[in-house]
């Protein structure tokens, strides 16, 4: 019997490994900590998932502003360049992935590569709060 059972799993592990799934599933991106290397933390009431696609111009920059909800930003293509209020400035090109956060100082966006740069934005908010407040 054990070595029925045994036959089976083998069986089931190589048909597996022959046969081509026509799903394929990819973790992108993880992370616990927002780009500066702290924690975040989600906005109390009712929860709302948000998703944002923004395209940029090349030479287009999002003005200043900040988020008070945490954020996962992942660049589909282009180039942007995140510059903080503090002089830190860090680039983001196709396929790189971010968390910004409520502790992440105010920022400029800005497109710094040859073409225009489309950026997915995934959002853990709250009913009712806004995804980015702008700066003055």
């Amino acid at each position: 019997m054990l070595t029925c059972v045994l036959l089976l799993f083998n069986f089931n592990a190589s048909y597996a490994i022959d046969e081509k799934s026509p799903v394929d599933v990819q973790e992108i991106f993880t992370s616990s900590e927002n780009i500066d290397g702290d924690n975040f933390k989600y906005p109390k009431g009712k929860a709302e998932m948000r998703l944002i696609r923004v395209e940029v111009d090349k030479g287009g920059t999002i003005p200043m502003h900040s988020h008070p909800v945490p954020l996962l930003g992942h660049i589909e293509s282009g180039e942007l360049t995140l510059d903080e209020k503090t002089g830190i400035s860090k680039t983001f090109k196709e396929g790189d992935s971010f968390v910004l956060s409520a502790n992440t100082p105010a920022h400029t966006m800005g497109n710094t590569g040859d073409s225009s740069a489309v950026m997915w934005v995934a959002v853990a908010s709250a009913k009712g709060l806004p995804t980015l407040n702008p700066e003055e």
